[in-house]
């Protein structure tokens, strides 16, 4: 049996990786993640020494994204033929794509950007720029155009055409020509959420946070204005926010202020609730891949709603994108329209 590769950079894309590698029964794998040292790494090394086990692990730095290291890397790993390899679509991920040979490549789950790269799929019908390393990033001009002439004396190819992609997701993405869906059926999760004696707060609403200020899509009064208009419509109960990772120390103190409970993760949103044993019977939000996962964990026990922004304060194009998000969002969860 040959062996599989995973490359990660994200929590969320090494929980896709440990389902992937239950539900095709795969047992010969190597991981490499590459990450800042920021909350990220501490979960995804959690989850390497507690919840997974690997044939080798290899950490890379995550910047340069260039140089001598990975070229050692490529050759390294070239020396195997891979039955499957899993990536993130992001541009780093051209060392494993254009250098490996492999069976079949799958794409990881990547929040509500996996939703944008399978658009991207159908719309151009290629991702051959998203895994372009210099051009997946933007970047051109005498310095990268000599990088990637050594890295072609070295034999190490930075782009080639990519047509086809095969999606391993919990979203439900059509397929189409050269597109395939396997969908992760979350079995890992779902067993760790079992259990007999769940904590439950009935009491309890959990309001997941999304970067939306850091985005750049609403400001911080308009969002502030829609948390508190989603904690006015469960006037019996505590609100709880969880904020996203990349929000603002001051702008969460600005939320305790207004009479909302702070509950930080230590790991994932899923994992908290999972390895606290507790089952979030109420959970709300915004835009956020939570709310989703969440829904399909723990099914028919838990209510999970979600809110929509002011419209009007966000541009005509972010409406678009806002739009998508919500339609695909209207398949797994309850909409509740604020009217602002």
């Amino acid at each position: 049996m040959l062996k599989s590769l995973f490359f990660v950079s994200k929590p969320l894309e090494l929980l896709g990786a440990i389902e992937a590698k239950r539900q095709f029964n795969l047992k010969d794998c190597i991981l490499v993640y590459s990450c800042k040292a920021n909350a990220d790494k501490k979960t995804i090394e959690f989850l390497i020494k507690n919840h997974s086990d690997w044939t080798e692990v290899i950490f890379v730095k995550n910047k340069p994204y260039y140089g001598l290291f990975w070229v050692k890397l490529i050759n390294k790993l070239k020396k195997e033929n891979y039955q499957y390899l899993f990536t993130r679509a992001f541009s780093a991920a051209a060392y494993f794509i254009h250098n490996l040979s492999y069976k079949k490549h799958f794409l990881l789950d990547d929040g509500a950007a996996t939703i944008d790269i399978s658009k991207e799929f159908k719309t151009n019908g290629n991702l051959t720029k998203r895994f372009s390393l210099f051009r997946g990033l933007n970047k051109s001009g005498k310095k990268y155009a000599l990088i990637s002439f050594i890295y072609k004396i070295l034999n190490v190819c930075v782009e080639k055409e990519v047509n086809s992609a095969n999606f391993f997701t919990f979203y439900d993405i059509k397929e189409s020509n050269k597109l395939e869906v396997v969908i992760n059926k979350m079995k890992w999760l779902k067993e760790l959420s079992k259990t007999t004696s769940p904590i439950q707060h009935k009491e309890i609403v959990y309001v997941i946070g999304t970067d939306i200020i850091q985005c750049k899509i609403l400001n911080e009064d308009d969002y502030l204005n829609t948390i508190m208009l989603i904690k006015d419509h469960y006037p019996t109960k505590k609100i709880y926010y969880i904020p996203h990772l990349n929000e603002q120390e001051s702008f969460i103190n600005l939320i305790k202020e207004h009479g909302v409970y702070i509950q930080k993760n230590k790991f994932t949103i899923e994992l908290d609730f999972i390895l606290n044993n507790i089952t979030p019977l109420y959970v709300a939000g915004t835009i956020s891949t939570a709310l989703i996962s969440l829904k399909l964990i723990y099914g028919s026990q838990i209510k999970v709603d979600y809110f929509n922004f002011d419209s009007s304060k966000t541009s005509i194009k972010n409406n678009q994108i806002l739009d998508e998000i919500y339609n695909y969002q209207n398949k797994f969860i309850n909409p509740i329209q604020i009217k602002y």
